[in-house]
C-alpha cells in the first residue's frame, strides 16, 4: 500500500476559491466577476519589449536573482517612487508575488512560529504558513472600521512566539486602503515586540477618491519584506513576474530557497517588466483610471439595492458587498447570483470568517458587462422582511 500524501493535505478544508475557479473555466455565458484577471490585454509596448527580448536571444536562465536590468528597473523605481533606499542586494526576482510570499515565509518561519494575517484574507496565505509549520493567527477586521485592522487587536494577538505581521493594502478582498494612523501603529507594534512585517503590494497602482497609498517599508524599512507583482499593475498576468524586497540577510536566504524551486524568474518576462517599470506613468494610467470608474460604477449603483451595502470605495480591483440584507448566507447568495442572474461572484467566507455575509465582485470585466451585472442583482426579488440596510 502506498503511503499517504503529507499530513497537512489529507483532511483539507472546502477551498472555495479552487472551487469557483474550475467553476468558471467550464462554464459559459455567465458574467464572471469572481477571478482578479484583468480582462484587459498587457500594454502593446510590454509585449513589443517581451518580443525583441527573445529576438534578442534572451531565451535562457538569467542569474538566480534576477537579470540585472530588471532588478536595478525594481530598485530605481521604488527608490523614486516611495523614497526606499534599496540596493541590488535587497531585491530578487519572483514568479509573481504569491511565489515571493512563500520565499519571504520559507526564509522567516521555523516550526512553532506565528504569523499574524488580517481576516478578511487573500486565501493562500494561510497554507504558505503552515507548509514551513508555523501557525497563522487571524485578528478579524469590522467593516465598521472600513476593514481597517485595530492597534488593540493587533496588539491582543501577539505572543512569544509570534514572528511577523502580514499586511496587504490596498487589501484583497475587501479594497481596504490603510490609513497613516494604521500604518504607524502596526509599525510601533513591530518594533515593541521586534518582529517582522511582511507588505503585500499587489494593488498599491490602484488607490481611488482622494484615499493615498503609504507604502509600509518607510515606517520601519528595517524589519520590512516587501512583495510585488507586475500582474495588476500592467495587466501581465500571464507574465508570472514579481520581486521580493527586503533586509539583504532575508534576501539571500530566500535565494538559497528558491534554489531548487523555480531557480529563477523567466527571462522575458523580466525584460518586460524593466520595460514596464521604466514607463510606469504612461502605461498604467490607462489601467488606474479604467478600474477606477468600473468600482465607481459598482459601489455607487450596487448600493442603491435595499438588500445591499457597500464600503467607500478606496483601493484594488474589488468590490466587498455586504449582502447580510438578502436573508441569505453568503454562499447561497452566490449560488442564487448564478442561477437567476448568471453572474460569479466569490462568497466572502472564501476569505475567512470575518467575509461571511459578502460576496468579492471583481471588476475585471468591462463597463457593458457590469452594466449587465448590475441590470442582474436589480433583477432578484427577497422576501420584504429581509429588505433593510
Amino acid at each position: 500500500m502506498v503511503k499517504p500524501v503529507a499530513k497537512l493535505f489529507q483532511n483539507p478544508e472546502k477551498n472555495i476559491m479552487a472551487e469557483i475557479g474550475k467553476t468558471a473555466a467550464l462554464m459559459h455565458d455567465v458574467i464572471d466577476l469572481s477571478i482578479g484577471d484583468p480582462d484587459m490585454t498587457t500594454p502593446q509596448p510590454i509585449i513589443d519589449a517581451a518580443s525583441q527580448a527573445m529576438l534578442d536571444g534572451q531565451t535562457h536562465y538569467t542569474a538566480s536573482y534576477g537579470a540585472p536590468e530588471y532588478l536595478q528597473a525594481i530598485v530605481d523605481f521604488h527608490n523614486q517612487k516611495f523614497g526606499s533606499h534599496y540596493q541590488l542586494e535587497n531585491v530578487r526576482a519572483t514568479v509573481g508575488a504569491s511565489h515571493a510570499t512563500d520565499l519571504a515565509f520559507g526564509a522567516l518561519l521555523d516550526p512553532g512560529d506565528e504569523v499574524i494575517i488580517f481576516d478578511p484574507y487573500f486565501t493562500p496565505y494561510e497554507i504558505q504558513v503552515k507548509q514551513y509549520h508555523a501557525t497563522p493567527v487571524f485578528v478579524a477586521c469590522k467593516v465598521e472600521n472600513n476593514f481597517q485592522p485595530q492597534k488593540a487587536d493587533i496588539e491582543a494577538a501577539i505572543t512569544e512566539q509570534t514572528k511577523a505581521i502580514l499586511v496587504n493594502s490596498p487589501s484583497n478582498p475587501t479594497g481596504a486602503v490603510y490609513d497613516e494612523a494604521t500604518l504607524q501603529g502596526i509599525a510601533d507594534l513591530a518594533k515593541k515586540y521586534d518582529l517582522y512585517l511582511l507588505a503585500d503590494e499587489v494593488y498599491w497602482p490602484y488607490v481611488f477618491n482622494e484615499h493615498q497609498y503609504l507604502p509600509l517599508e518607510n515606517f520601519a524599512p528595517e524589519r520590512t519584506l516587501v512583495t510585488g507583482s507586475l500582474s495588476k499593475v500592467f495587466a501581465m498576468t500571464g507574465f508570472r513576474i514579481g520581486y521580493l524586497l527586503g533586509p539583504a540577510e532575508i534576501i539571500d536566504a530566500a535565494g538559497l530557497l528558491n534554489e531548487g524551486v523555480t531557480y529563477t524568474a523567466p527571462s522575458m518576462a523580466q525584460f518586460a517588466g524593466s520595460f514596464g517599470l521604466q514607463n510606469f506613468a504612461e502605461l498604467s494610467q490607462p489601467l488606474q483610471a479604467e478600474f477606477k470608474q468600473r468600482l465607481n460604477y459598482l459601489g455607487t449603483e450596487l448600493n442603491k439595492l435595499p438588500w445591499a451595502k457597500t464600503i467607500p470605495i478606496a483601493g484594488s480591483i474589488y468590490l466587498f458587498l455586504d449582502i447580510s440584507g438578502s436573508g441569505m448566507d453568503d454562499v447561497t447568495f452566490s449560488d442564487y447570483l448564478l442561477e437567476k442572474a448568471g453572474i460569479l461572484v466569490i462568497p466572502g467566507r472564501a476569505f475567512g470568517p470575518a467575509g461571511q455575509g459578502f460576496v468579492r465582485i471583481a471588476a475585471t470585466q468591462n463597463m457593458a458587462e457590469l452594466e449587465k451585472a448590475v441590470a442582474g442583482f436589480k433583477s432578484l426579488n427577497f422576501e420584504k422582511e429581509s429588505l433593510s440596510k
